[in-house]
């Protein structure tokens, strides 16, 4: 993933070579093409003739393969998802070394104890490929539950506003325990077959493959029976879309807030050869009822609705006594 590769251009070079340079770069392009046309989730309804020859066009006097980079993000965006994306080898770099190599602040989980019995957690989000900074994601998100769980709450708050997305394998593993089942969250790809997600022993697992092994250091925390109040509002989205879905249906948990964003879709990074990512919706989300979210834009419904006020402060209010209410069993609606 590090490896850059170089193109140089030495005007004393054969017309040969010229040619093999020119050869590489339409290959390079053409690749990425038939990914998107194998992969994407609306392949069946795009015109795969038309995107080709307008790229290929487009990119045919490039002299080097960064500048195909706007052509290729172009086919990305006529394949109307709303959510695939083009992270250069710079870029991709970059999120590899995580954050403290680049100098960013690690994301804040923020814990308390409200009012002296109910417990608040949020979840930030993450855009880091680093596998350091999902274990510390996860382990920060574990020891902050075990502590409060300690302190014996009569019900649990989940902030996932302000959470755009980014990486859902450290966030899925962060709030399974507060899941009372398998099978909640998953993708239906462009054929309609559905791949549920799970987690189990420091393992993410999609379908029955365990893609992912985290390590672990702290204790994962009892499974949670209590009452549980998701916090949501318009920036929710992406990967914490999936993680609002995946409670959708769940006896002992309210979604209170707003619409989430919209960006309902499971994106697959896909690895090309000079060390650039395709980020590429390959699937809708489905929740535990098998209801797919496939419109862009609509986002996910919250169970009580919270009005936004001019007044910050007065929203915030807002979703804790919505949140309290609903922990109280004061309010079933």
């Amino acid at each position: 993933m590090k490896k850059l590769v170089i193109f140089t251009f030495i005007s004393t070079l054969c017309s040969v070579h010229t040619f093999a340079q020119a050869d590489s770069i339409q290959t390079y392009v053409t690749k990425a093409l038939k990914i998107m046309k194998n992969k994407s989730v609306n392949k069946s309804k795009l015109n795969w003739e038309d995107i080709f020859n307008k790229t290929l066009a487009e990119t045919s006097k490039a002299k080097t393969i960064k500048e195909t980079y706007p052509s290729i993000k172009n086919a990305l965006n006529s394949l109307n998802d709303s959510h695939s994306n083009f992270y250069s080898e710079k870029m991709v770099r970059a999120y590899t070394l995580g954050y403290k190599a680049t100098g960013q602040e690690f994301p804040v989980i923020k814990s308390e104890l409200l009012e002296n019995q109910y417990a608040y957690i949020n979840l930030p989000d993450i855009g880091s490929f680093n596998k350091g900074d999902w274990n510390m994601y996860i382990n920060t998100f574990y020891e902050k539950v075990n502590d409060l769980q300690k302190r014996n709450p009569k019900g649990w708050i989940i902030d996932l506003r302000g959470n755009f997305g980014g990486m859902l394998y450290p966030m899925y593993a962060a709030i399974a325990p507060f899941l009372d089942s398998k099978n909640v969250v998953g993708t239906k790809d462009a054929e309609g077959a559905i791949e549920y997600y799970n987690y189990k022993n420091g393992k993410f697992y999609e379908g029955t493959t365990a893609t992912q092994l985290f390590q672990l250091t702290q204790k994962e925390p009892k499974a949670v029976k209590k009452h549980i109040a998701i916090l949501v509002n318009k920036v929710t989205g992406s990967s914490a879309e999936f993680i609002t879905a995946a409670f959708v249906g769940q006896k002992n948990i309210k979604i209170i807030g707003t619409k989430t964003q919209g960006l309902t879709s499971g994106n697959q990074e896909y690895k090309l050869s000079d060390g650039s990512f395709l980020v590429l919706t390959i699937g809708n989300i489905v929740d535990r009822t098998g209801k797919e979210y496939a419109k862009i834009g609509e986002g996910i419904s919250p169970d009580i609705t919270i009005e936004k006020s001019s007044d910050e402060g007065k929203t915030d209010e807002a979703y804790l006594r919505k949140a309290f209410e609903f922990i109280d069993g004061k309010k079933k609606d």
